[in-house]
């Protein structure tokens, strides 16, 4: 059973509010959401802005993307690297096995991103020295305040086991806001030849693989989701990405509580951008 108490009272109050836009797109579900204008890079709607900018919690595969960003470039892992996912994972207490079909050929970058592959994942991330991946993150904001909202919070990034950090699970603290910034940054950077296996992998993601109900007819989505449990057990479902994939004028986080980022949260992502698309937002 979801821990109802989980997601604060404020959110209630925020999606009352006349001049949000969103609320209608997450039915009953709690949680926050933005839009983000990806060229003026400031908000065009936000649902419950005030736990989007304050609260901090693990944003499970969404950081998988900054992840395999951050191996390619620093020349730990290669593009068309591949490794046959074993199926299971376990770290330090964490059951991580992999939800994607078992039958899959051996995974390279892009395919990992699609599939959500946290045995990809983490073999990899067993690569990064200490600091790298903390610094990859920072980066792209995913630690910083976006001062989108008054009072933000900035994120958390603890000692801990690197795979744990590289798949978003523990060690590593954000807010909604934050997710949207980082991604904003990683669409602003997707044309440089080294990005290509990432944003492959976010269109594979939308296309075939774990964000299917973000599909848009007619628009090109890249995203990716992500389903995690906060340090008090709740469930939390997660989608994060940007459209039209290959130029991007929308940048969509959506956090809400959930078993899964792929049934709960990218179908809001999903009505939203076709509602901004379609509007002119």
């Amino acid at each position: 059973m979801l821990r109802r108490h989980f997601i604060p009272a404020l959110l209630t109050a925020a999606a009352a509010r006349a001049q949000d836009r969103l609320a209608p797109f997450l039915e009953d579900a709690r949680g926050a959401a933005l839009l983000v204008d990806a060229l003026t890079r400031r908000p065009l709607a936000e649902h419950a802005p005030e736990a989007a900018g304050r609260l901090l919690v693990p944003p499970g595969s969404t950081v998988k993307p900054f992840t395999v960003a951050a191996l390619i470039e620093s020349g730990k892992l290669r593009p068309a690297e591949e490794f046959r996912c074993p199926g299971t994972l376990a770290i330090a207490g964490y059951n991580l096995s992999c939800s994607h079909p078992p039958d899959l050929p051996p995974m390279n970058a892009r395919a990992a991103i699609a599939y959500s592959c946290n045995c990809f994942v983490a073999r990899y991330a067993a690569r990064f020295d200490p600091g790298e991946l903390t610094r990859a993150f920072a980066r792209y904001g995913l630690l910083s305040r976006t001062d989108w909202v008054p009072e933000e919070a900035a994120g958390e990034f603890t000692r801990g086991d690197v795979r744990l950090q590289a798949l978003g699970e523990a060690g590593i603290r954000v807010t909604p806001a934050a997710v949207a910034m980082a991604y904003l940054r990683l669409a602003a950077v997707g044309a440089r030849a080294w990005m290509a296996p990432v944003m492959g992998g976010l269109e594979d993601a939308v296309a075939f693989g774990t964000a299917q109900r973000a599909r848009v007819p007619g628009l090109k989505v890249a995203g990716k989701t992500g389903s995690v449990r906060a340090a008090d057990g709740a469930h939390l479902a997660w989608f994060a990405g940007f459209a039209p994939a290959g130029r991007p004028k929308y940048v969509v986080t959506v956090m809400l509580q959930g078993l899964s980022g792929g049934a709960d949260a990218a179908p809001v992502a999903g009505r939203i951008l076709e509602a901004a698309w379609r509007h002119g937002w």
